[in-house]
């Protein structure tokens, strides 16, 4: 992990990505009784979950790209919140593990004990989709019991559920948690997913050379964010599929970390790759070997490939610099923290427009 004031502005500079969409925050108005559809997943919300009413719904990105909502009672405490938001990169165990360290690095639930380990949970009533969950004892925290977690994915979103109460065992919330999920009215029909393997740490960990800005290609810059582009079309395009079968698991492992909850991970212990998680709702940071480079490559000559880094957002995927060779997390933040960006592209709604800043022409 990073430190000193290097470390601070670098993150800093990351949370201002991670940040943006809450500049959108706003309440979704949603009539008392009444149950919700989500416009793009087709998941219903009812008014009551777990026999708790529902209180706020708030959207957190626009056009509903990240959105939450809160059941919660009092005398005895419980509550149940809900979120999907857009999955534009990583898997079900990356975000898993970032919301569940956001879970034990929090104050309020010191001495946290994980009560049945990281469990593979089947979505009660929609089998096809398998994800992850974690329930924790409290015997520090006075006024809860215990508290959960679990997530899926489903169709393109990930789907969160956090639970807590003041008197249920670990055995009684993870009964409440069924009950919640079987009252969450899914899409239909129900497609595979892949299955979710539990993230362990990295064996060996990334060695880095130092790395300074590759030579800059005009038309390598513009088919890269317009290579970003086909990637959104084609994850939309898949979304709107019913595929036969489940996608190949990915096995993550978690390496170097900027902050607790900015941290890189390595998809089938890659060595050429990495991304780094920059908060517990999907938005990260892509470090690896630069596609469109690899295209301008000239047949039989042997040639250095750049690595690209891009910014993943619910909308966008912003393009920086690209370097000599893997860069370092260091590197990475210095990079960003400069706003040395060369292109972006959007990628959601009608607007497929791509930028691209001149000095990468």
């Amino acid at each position: 992990m990073f430190s000193g004031k290097f470390g601070a502005m670098a993150a800093a500079a990351l949370l201002a990505f991670a940040a943006a969409p809450s500049n959108a925050q706003r309440p979704i108005e949603i009539d008392i009784g009444a149950s919700w559809e989500h416009p793009h997943s087709g998941i219903t919300v009812p008014a009551t979950l777990g026999e708790i009413d529902r209180g706020r719904a708030t959207e957190y990105a626009p056009d509903f790209l990240n959105i939450g909502f809160s059941f919660r009672s009092e005398g005895p405490y419980e509550e149940l919140s809900v979120y999907i938001y857009r999955r534009t990169n990583g898997g079900v165990p990356v975000w898993f593990e970032q919301a569940r360290t956001g879970i034990e690095i929090r104050d309020i639930y010191t001495g946290a004990n994980l009560a049945f380990g990281v469990e593979q949970y089947g979505w009660p009533g929609a089998e096809g989709w398998q994800g992850q969950r974690a329930i924790y004892s409290l015997p520090e925290t006075p006024d809860i019991a215990s508290t959960g977690l679990a997530l899926f994915s489903v169709d393109g979103w990930l789907v969160k559920m956090r639970a807590s109460s003041e008197t249920r065992s670990p055995e009684e919330l993870a009964a409440l948690m069924d009950q919640a999920f079987a009252e969450l009215t899914p899409p239909d029909p129900s497609t595979p997913q892949e299955p979710a393997i539990a993230v362990v740490d990295c064996e060996e960990k990334l060695k880095f050379k130092k790395a300074k800005d590759a030579k800059q290609d005009g038309a390598a810059s513009l088919l890269g964010a317009l290579l970003g582009g086909v990637v959104a079309d084609k994850m939309a395009e898949a979304d709107g599929e019913t595929p036969t079968q489940a996608q190949p698991a990915v096995a993550w492992c978690r390496d170097a970390s900027i902050s607790p909850m900015q941290v890189a991970y390595r998809a089938n212990a890659s060595t050429d790759a990495y991304l780094i998680a920059l908060n517990d709702s999907g938005m990260g940071v892509s470090v690896g070997p630069d596609m469109a480079a690899q295209l301008f490559a000239e047949e039989g000559k042997k040639s250095k490939i750049p690595y690209a880094i891009t910014v993943i957002t619910d909308t966008q995927r912003i393009n920086f610099v690209s370097q000599n060779r893997l860069p370092s997390l260091e590197r990475v933040l210095e990079v960003i923290n400069a706003n040395r960006t060369t292109g972006s592209v959007s990628t959601w709604g009608d607007d497929k427009s791509v930028k691209i800043n001149s000095d990468a022409l």
